[in-house]
């Protein structure tokens, strides 16, 4: 995947720095390991009162308030709290609106100058504002992107944390039928059910694009619950060969699972990407913005949401604990 990688790359050479601090959280262990130490490390900064800090903070008058609103949702909630929280540690003026239930809420409300900051994907945006689009590449639809939004309305860096579609097999598959790309899929997907999320199934510019570059049909479709576990449940148990998950979905890389690379980008790309309105950043809130987008992964996203699923851990002390492990 070319265009994902070039993402990573671009975000590295802007923010000057090197790789030894990203992930530092995500390294050791394995996955049980590393949930336990985002909850130890999550529960000992909720003691410590870290995670009240998500209200305004009066300090540099002379740079704007930052009014923050998010989905209601997983990622988002916590990505916003990481942006949001970071400005504060900063000394910036930060508060947060109630939550929208929907991402097009909260766009709408960016768009009107009800809030100033959300977070997105960047290709639900520009099918939203663009619904004539085509990109599907990540650097292609990114610039696609910034060119569809409203007047008024603009975006940071995208960072490389995505949460695009995957499809998955177990490593048996993998293994026996050398299957490692979605290429590798190409002809065969007749010879595999496909099981997903109802709404994943019902994805009619998602098949329409995989199975156009991979000469791929399934023979059968399977709906299965909106948990991703029911997927993996399902895979294991050899209900279906092929699993149709998010990348982001915390439970996405068991040992026992094989994410199939898309290695000729079919699936539309789907970066978190911070939206604000034009002027409501100073430089040195934005390049702290884009700083961010450069060291926040898929794989830190999926650890976060670990902390949500396991434990008992806040959007927000989540978002402090990313922070406090990237030295912010």
């Amino acid at each position: 995947m070319a265009g994902r990688l070039s993402l990573e790359v671009i975000r590295a050479d802007r923010r000057g720095r090197g790789e030894e601090g990203r992930g530092r959280m995500l390294r050791t262990g394995d996955r049980a390991g590393r949930c336990a130490m985002v909850l130890a490390g999550v529960g000992a900064m909720a003691l410590s009162g870290c995670q009240a800090q998500s209200s305004i903070v009066p300090a540099h008058r002379d740079d704007p308030v930052v009014v923050v609103e998010t989905a209601s949702f997983g990622e988002v909630e916590i990505v916003g709290h990481i942006y949001g929280n970071a400005l504060v540690r900063s000394g910036s003026r930060v508060t947060a609106r109630p939550q929208a239930g929907t991402q097009d809420e909260v766009v709408e409300s960016v768009v009107t100058g009800e809030a100033t900051f959300t977070i997105g994907f960047t290709g639900e945006l520009l099918r939203t504002f663009d619904e004539n689009s085509t990109e599907v590449e990540a650097d292609e639809v990114y610039t696609a992107m910034m060119a569809a939004l409203p007047e008024g309305v603009t975006a940071a860096d995208p960072a490389p944390a995505e949460d695009a579609p995957v499809y998955a097999v177990t490593r048996h598959t993998s293994e026996s039928r050398d299957l490692r790309t979605m290429s590798d899929l190409a002809g065969r997907c007749g010879e595999f059910t496909l099981g997903a999320r109802e709404e994943a199934l019902a994805d009619r510019e998602l098949a329409t694009s995989v199975g156009t570059t991979y000469d791929c049909g399934f023979g059968r479709r399977v709906a299965l619950g909106p948990n991703p576990r029911a997927v993996f449940d399902a895979l294991r148990e050899g209900e279906i060969g092929v699993g149709l998950v998010q990348s982001a979905d915390p439970v996405l890389h068991p040992e026992d699972i094989v994410a199939l690379d898309d290695d000729e980008d079919a699936v539309l790309a789907q970066h978190l990407v911070p939206v604000f309105r034009k002027g409501s950043l100073s430089e040195d809130q934005l390049a702290l913005v884009n700083r961010i987008s450069g060291e926040l992964t898929t794989e830190d996203v999926r650890e976060l949401l670990l902390g949500v699923e396991f434990g008992s851990a806040t959007p927000v002390a989540l978002a402090n604990y990313w922070l406090d492990e990237h030295g912010y």
